[in-house]
């Protein structure tokens, strides 16, 4: 009798502790724990779920998007010629009206000079026969011989004028030199490009929107820029061009988004993520983290019966609270949240709380 209870007194504190410290177990453990004691046929997988349902929420779309300067210009010499001069490089900063290039115009000037002594000519011509025709003493026919003779000089002289002003470059508005295309001593070609002039102190953000979105975007629409390119940083600007013609490949529509550059940290050919709001939709709003992808399409596990099962879905956008869906769900659905990781098609599962 003594023999019974040492044993009793020396393994019930143990059994207090064995118990106590399954008490102290967080509830998946414990479900894990007595799920492994079943039957080894089928695997039951716990996992946490929720109950979708539809809402009303802000919806935001994500693009990427192309920086591109707010205007750009490849200058040229109207008459060509022999490139004398370019005072610029690429990235040279330039002011309205600063000198960028000049043709040789030698041979110009005195074609000005010979245009000018015709002109010159057909006017005097013209003053003296002018009295004598009002005298009625010339034929008509003589009369109008000398007032095309002096049109023709004019037309000389205005050509060679234009001439030597068009030998001579200069910027039309202040920006950077973004493309150098030829060297000094260059045999040009009427309107061959020399230099292409940029400017980014203000630019724009180019987006294709698909045409299932485009009628959710309005000129004026606030949107924010954030571009990978300078560490993620955040630039905000308003939508100021919406094509309305779509691309015929891509159905798609272009769409501009102005950013301030006072920062002059953005330059043409920089990509940045855009996100532009498009307005109260109704749809089913779930966690963004448990969104998987299969063959560029969305899906995520649902349970149906007490079973997995892949459910392929289509998103509208993004809100706040997560990612809005706008097919593949309905209100009701039993969704898998945590655990998703572990299962697999048709698999048993059993949803714990928290």
């Amino acid at each position: 009798m003594k023999r019974t209870k040492v044993i009793l007194f020396i393994f019930f504190p143990l059994l207090l502790a064995a118990c106590r410290g399954d008490a102290e177990k967080d509830p998946l453990t414990r479900l894990n724990e007595r799920l492994g004691k079943g039957t080894k046929e089928e695997r039951i997988v716990p996992v946490k779920t929720m109950q979708v349902d539809t809402v009303s929420e802000i919806v935001t779309h994500t693009y990427a998007g192309t920086v591109e300067e707010s205007r750009s210009v490849e200058l040229s010499f109207k008459y060509g010629g022999v490139l004398e001069q370019i005072k610029v490089r690429e990235g040279d900063p330039i002011e309205k009206g600063g000198f960028l290039a000049k043709v040789n115009a030698s041979e110009l000037v005195n074609s000005q000079r010979i245009a000018a002594a015709t002109l010159e000519q057909a006017e005097d011509g013209y003053n003296r026969l002018k009295k004598v025709h009002e005298s009625g003493s010339i034929p008509e026919i003589k009369w109008k011989e000398m007032v095309a003779n002096l049109e023709k000089a004019q037309a000389s002289a205005d050509l060679a004028n234009d001439m030597i002003n068009e030998s001579m470059m200069r910027a039309p508005f202040s920006g950077v030199v973004a493309k150098r295309y030829v060297e000094e001593g260059a045999n040009l070609s009427p309107l061959q490009p020399v230099v292409r002039l940029i400017n980014t102190k203000g630019v724009s953000v180019k987006i294709a929107v698909p045409e299932k979105e485009i009628s959710n975007i309005g000129i004026g629409d606030e949107a924010t820029v954030v571009v990978t390119a300078l560490d993620d940083k955040t630039y905000h600007g308003k939508v100021v061009e919406k094509g309305m013609v779509a691309a015929p490949l891509a159905h798609s529509y272009d769409v501009k988004i102005a950013l301030d550059n006072d920062d002059g940290l953005l330059f043409p050919g920089m990509i940045g993520k855009v996100s532009l709001q498009s307005g109260l939709s109704k749809g089913i709003i779930i966690p963004s983290h448990i969104v998987l992808l299969d063959d560029d399409s969305k899906f995520i596990w649902v349970v149906e019966e007490g079973r997995a099962h892949k459910r392929h879905i289509e998103v509208m956008g993004y809100s706040g609270k997560g990612v809005v869906v706008k097919d593949g769900l309905h209100q009701g659905d039993s969704i898998i949240v945590e655990g998703y990781q572990k299962v697999s098609g048709n698999m048993k599962v059993v949803s714990y709380a928290d």
